[in-house]
């Protein structure tokens, strides 16, 4: 079977491939939402990009195997959106095609993967990717109070502080505080604590309006100044900003199934366990 790169004509078939599959704990593969209309966006975005690509393998017409790598080529890294296949063979096929692609452009992959999917374990496992952790991912529908409540976001005159506790507590994370800043907008907001001493802690969230998502993407907190309620101040005022602010349907994050101090943060604030899954990574050069 021949393998080929998928362009705009095969968003729609590929976007309904991948939500039958995707929206199964056995296929699901947690960079990609579930429903047709948020994958086909992801496709489409991905699709502009001249950096990523999706490579697809068709039989009869329909498409029966898809892998997407959403590509940083400065950083060296992709993240796999997929494989997604009716026949195990074909993982084999796109990902050659895939390492061929972006030979000496790529050296580092990231899989991330629900526990239940026992394919893309194993697809880990004979391609040298290595375990990194075990991730739970939670979502908030609804939030308790509807109160307006003062929003605090970092200032021009915070940022030095900000990239120096983001960097502190989250080193090697896939945005550094200065990436943080560059993509701050209207629906990218890095919400704030500070006391005498300045800057002690930090939401960064982002918001999707057409799907009406929000995502809590890393909460810190100074580490002298913990145990104190700030991250739960923070969150408070992030999830409230949200949901009542920005009008979002429901807010999603996902924490380490280790971190019971976050688990226990979360579960009190009234998010709910969506799933388990995976993460996983290989280096080409190791």
């Amino acid at each position: 079977m021949k393998v080929a790169t998928m362009d705009h004509g095969d968003l729609m078939r590929a976007s309904e491939f991948i939500a039958k599959m995707n929206s199964l704990p056995e296929r699901h593969i947690g960079y990609l939402g579930t429903s047709k209309n948020d994958i086909y966006h992801s496709l489409e975005e991905m699709n502009g990009d001249s950096e990523s690509a999706a490579f697809i393998v068709r039989k009869d017409g329909d498409i029966t195997g898809f892998l997407g790598l959403d590509a940083d080529l400065n950083k060296g890294t992709a993240e796999l959106w997929g494989p997604f296949v009716q026949e195990s063979e074909l993982e084999k096929l796109l990902w050659e095609k895939a390492l061929k692609q972006f030979s000496g452009n790529l050296h580092i992959y990231f899989l991330f993967a629900d526990t239940a999917n026992q394919a893309a374990a194993e697809f880990a496992l004979s391609n040298g990717f290595n375990l990194q952790s075990a991730q739970t991912c939670m979502e908030l529908k609804e939030h308790p109070s509807n109160d307006l409540r003062e929003v605090s976001l970092l200032s021009p005159q915070q940022h030095s502080d900000f990239i120096n506790l983001h960097d502190t507590v989250f080193p090697n994370t896939y945005y550094s505080g200065e990436e943080i800043i560059g993509r701050m907008n209207d629906d990218h907001k890095v919400y704030t604590s500070v006391d005498a001493d300045g800057l002690n802690g930090y939401i960064y969230a982002e918001y999707n309006q057409e799907e009406k998502e929000g995502s809590i993407e890393f909460i810190g907190v100074n580490c002298s100044k913990r145990k104190k309620g700030i991250g739960r101040k923070l969150l408070d005022m992030a999830v409230n900003d949200l949901l009542v602010n920005e009008g979002a349907a429901n807010i999603k994050l996902c924490v380490g199934t280790t971190n019971e101090e976050a688990l226990s943060l979360y579960k009190k604030a009234g998010f709910k366990i969506e799933r388990a899954l995976n993460f996983y990574k290989l280096n080409i050069r190791e």
